[in-house]
């Protein structure tokens, strides 16, 4: 199962376990305190016939006492040792029985009813939660279905794209002999920017982190700026990377650095800038001159977006392979003034 496959199981088991085990938690309660009474009941009956008899009872205890106006007949009262009760006396009216019960065997009784009805509880909760389990699932199917016949029609319209893109590019490289014109340099870039999109909607059908490999960090991202400068020719570019060694899966790095960087140029304000500059703490700085993020917490969040460009999972792209690369990321950002995202390179950079 995938994670949001995962999550939304999780939901919902928990939605109904919680739920029906409040219920059951209700209805075991009022029967535990019914029980309870039933069990009083029971005890006064007893205390009753025992009060009647002239016989010694083994449960009981029985005693001559005289009447007084604080004493209520036929009323539970206890002390630190009996539980009692006051009964008239058919002989004497100036006199009363009092019948005890001691209160270690009341105790002991009533610890027996809330045991049996604890028992009760727990073996419901058991037949909850796999009822949950089977309801969970049964839920999570129509979800499945959608989400498989979704990421089927992403690869199929993937797979489609490959020829035009190709026949395109091919083309581009052959006009490129004959002639430089920047016009072709742009398209070539538009292609690349598709390009760019095809790998990220491939990347979120991805769930493994491939094989990690060597390669220098300057040189990476040299590349991607340099691809970037055909799409942009507006903004201007300040790379301040030394020669660094990175191990990692590469072409997740690289789909960090597109989505970051195309991000950064995409909204920048005309003739803006982007810094990139690796320091001493082994941090990547990435700072735009551009518009800012107004919710920067929620920018990873999958289909979020600020503005109606973009299908809103190239950062949610960037927060999942950072995390399966463990390249922590932070983001600050001031509107209108600009955008810094800090990736900590320590767990890649080998010198």
């Amino acid at each position: 199962m995938k994670k949001v496959e995962i999550e939304s199981f999780l939901k919902s088991f928990l939605l109904f376990f919680i739920s029906l085990s409040s219920v059951i938690w209700f209805l075991m309660y009022k029967t535990y305190k019914s029980n309870i009474h039933d069990f009083e009941d029971s005890l006064y009956s007893q205390m009753k016939i025992a009060s009647l008899s002239s016989e010694r009872s083994p449960l009981f205890t029985k005693k001559i006492v005289p009447k007084r106006d604080d004493i209520s007949l036929n009323t539970f009262y206890r002390d630190e040792k009996n539980f009692y009760i006051y009964f008239k006396s058919k002989d004497r009216k100036n006199l009363l029985i009092k019948v005890s019960y001691p209160l270690s065997g009341l105790n002991h009784d009533e610890e027996i009813i809330f045991k049996q009805s604890l028992w009760n509880f727990l073996k419901s909760l058991i037949l909850i939660f796999f009822i949950s389990i089977g309801f969970s699932i049964y839920a999570l199917n129509p979800y499945r279905k959608y989400l498989k016949l979704t990421e089927e029609f992403i690869k199929d319209i993937l797979h489609d794209f490959n020829t035009p893109i190709s026949t395109m590019r091919l083309n581009l490289s052959l006009m490129k002999r004959d002639t430089d014109n920047k016009k072709i340099k742009r398209v070539e870039a538009g292609i690349e920017t598709i390009l760019n999109l095809q790998n990220n909607l491939k990347e979120y059908l991805e769930n493994d982190i491939k094989k990690s490999e060597k390669f220098y960090l300057d040189k990476v991202i040299t590349d991607r700026v340099t691809y970037l400068q055909g799409a942009y020719p507006h903004i201007k570019f300040d790379l301040q990377i030394p020669r660094k060694t990175a191990y990692c899966y590469k072409n997740g790095f690289v789909r960090i650095m597109d989505n970051i960087l195309s991000n950064a140029c995409k909204y920048n304000k005309k003739n803006g800038s982007v810094l990139i500059a690796l320091k001493n703490d082994r941090k990547l700085y990435i700072k735009d001159t551009g518009r800012g993020i107004r919710n920067p917490k929620k920018i990873f969040d999958r289909f979020y977006k600020e503005t109606s460009r973009g299908l809103g999972i190239g950062l949610h792209i960037v927060k999942k392979l950072s995390k399966k690369m463990d390249i922590p990321i932070q983001v600050e950002s001031k509107k209108d003034k600009g955008t810094t995202f800090i990736l900590n390179l320590s767990n890649i950079i080998l010198d």
